[in-house]
């Protein structure tokens, strides 16, 4: 922060202190960060991957085990027949078994790759909160020291005005800026519960919490990026990686399933007893069409997931640059209030204060020159809010 505007700020946060919206706790956007590990999406997620972890389990488990009872070789002198009992087994190509394995373990890969991304996005999310908070404290602690301003304005008015002093709409001019002031404050008291709020559910935390109580700081802007792909697009081709283990999944489903079974009359204790196996084959001759447009779709799949990261990475980018533009305006319009337009704002404020004293102007006149101070000083802090989230937004994709 230019130490420039830090007096004068630090002012209006000392002046206010003691009418805060809100009983809370202060926090640092650093502890802040800290505590974002607590968010419940990251226990989501792990559910997910202890999920897909448990189902990479069950890639190599064998159909179920048939038991069964037949009686055959019946004859007209013989109705007792052959009683046979056994069991039967069937078997898929042994590359569906391998094939399928590798496709759940993709899938456990792209939650343990998610965790990264959820905590750039959940990142991203806490600073914007944090630092639209501080934006409105800003803004409450100015409305707060211009309630103060006219409240004083408009007692001194209607005193005015019972001594016979001064004409009425002098009084009926402060207590209408007072009351708009007040109702500016309680909109501004309303906004930052919601941005406590929304601090609240991110932190997963009950408490209410309020940034540091000194000047809205001004984010500094990276100097370079960080190398590495950004979490979302690598875990949009760890989508391309599932897609493609499950088109080698599809290529081994349409080989031959094996089916075998046996069977023995020792089984139940005949003597000299019957026994013997058989083993089939099952080829997809009528299912080769239904085979083949699984096989299109899997690549089609493939194709699409493809295509998405493609246009994520175009969309990132344009988005990155879109954050910088949006940096560079609004730094430039900070300039001007930090070079200047801060100075200004104080200077007409004593000098339309010291001219209202000495008779110099009249009421009306004091507060067009107390609102356009005060409309510097809002500026400013718009101007601040929106270099920052800017830059948050910057921060997000080059992954900070």
């Amino acid at each position: 922060m230019n130490r420039i505007l830090y007096p004068y700020i630090l002012y209006l946060v000392l002046l206010c202190m003691a009418s805060l919206p809100v009983a809370a706790q202060r926090i640092t956007i650093d502890e802040a960060l800290a505590t974002a590990g607590a968010n419940l999406e990251y226990d989501v997620n792990k559910a997910e991957l202890k999920k897909a972890n448990a189902l990479t389990k069950t890639a190599k488990g064998l159909a179920n085990t048939g038991i069964f009872a037949e009686n055959e070789d019946l004859q007209p002198g013989n109705a007792k027949g052959v009683l046979k009992i056994g069991v039967s087994q069937s078997l898929e190509w042994p590359g569906v078994y391998k094939a399928r394995q590798q496709y759940f373990k993709e899938q456990a890969r792209y939650y343990e790759m998610n965790t990264a991304a959820i905590e750039v996005q959940i990142k991203k999310d806490v600073r914007k909160a944090y630092y639209q908070l501080w934006y409105l404290q800003g803004r409450y602690h100015l409305y707060s020291q211009l309630d103060s301003t006219y409240r004083a304005l408009l007692q001194a008015a209607t005193l005015r005005y019972q001594k016979g002093e001064a004409a009425g709409i002098e009084k009926i001019a402060a207590e209408m800026r007072f009351k708009e002031l007040q109702a500016q404050a309680k909109e501004v008291q309303n906004e930052m519960r919601v941005q406590q709020q929304q601090l609240m559910l991110l932190l997963n935390t009950d408490q209410s919490l309020l940034p540091p109580d000194a000047p809205l700081r001004k984010l500094l802007l990276p100097g370079g990026e960080n190398g590495q792909s950004h979490p979302l697009l690598a875990l949009q081709q760890q989508n391309i990686t599932i897609a493609a283990s499950n088109i080698r999944m599809q290529k081994n489903a349409v080989k031959p399933e094996f089916s075998g079974r046996f069977f023995s009359q020792a089984l139940y204790g005949m003597k000299n007893p019957y026994s013997g196996f058989s083993v089939s084959v099952g080829i997809p001759i009528f299912s080769a069409g239904a085979n083949k447009q699984k096989m299109l779709a899997a690549q089609a799949e493939m194709e699409a997931q493809q295509k998405t990261l493609e246009w994520q990475a175009q969309k990132m980018e344009h988005q990155k640059q879109q954050a910088l533009t949006e940096t560079a305006q609004a730094n430039a319009l900070l300039q001007y209030y930090e070079d200047s337009g801060l100075h200004q704002s104080d200077a007409i404020i004593k000098a339309a204060t010291i001219g209202y004293k000495g008779g110099e102007i009249s009421f009306m006149e004091l507060t067009q020159y107390l609102g356009q101070a005060t409309d510097m000083q809002k500026n400013y802090l718009d101007a601040l809010n929106r270099y920052n989230q800017a830059v948050i937004q910057y921060l997000y994709f080059i992954h900070q």
